[in-house]
């Protein structure tokens, strides 16, 4: 699984890098949205992770990209930020619930179930396979 994260603060990202690099998720990280529009056609990746603070005017143009664009409608969208989205097509984190527990990035990539399984990620994933 690939995930571009589009944060700035080094405080944010660093929480959202630790908990994706510990679920074994390939992570890149970008504090500037042109490089991200740029290489995302070519990377299409499963998830991208933005913060709202940071981007206000980038977000709705990524989301509309990744809605669509043929080759990137898999990729799931990500937000983190204050209130709430006004995005309908992407999940949304907010940013204060972030710092208490960073599960909710992992629990909206891989599902709601994703802190529950136990034992080998080869059983999480079959068993969320089932389910489908």
């Amino acid at each position: 699984m690939l995930v571009l994260v589009l944060i700035e603060e080094n405080s944010i990202a660093n929480l959202v890098l630790k908990e994706l690099r510990e679920a074994d998720i390939i992570v890149f990280r970008y504090r500037d949205p042109l490089r991200v529009i740029d290489c995302i056609t070519e990377l299409v990746p499963d998830a991208l992770v933005v913060r709202q603070k940071d981007f206000p005017l980038h977000a709705p143009m990524l989301a509309a990209m990744i809605r669509f664009y043929k080759p990137l409608q898999s990729c799931k969208l990500i937000l983190i930020g204050e209130g709430e989205s006004s995005l309908a097509a992407c999940s949304f984190i907010k940013e204060a619930s972030l710092s208490e527990k960073t599960s909710g990035i992992c629990s909206a990539l891989l599902g709601p179930n994703y802190g529950v399984h136990k034992g080998s990620r080869l059983v999480a994933r079959a068993q969320h396979m089932v389910r489908d």
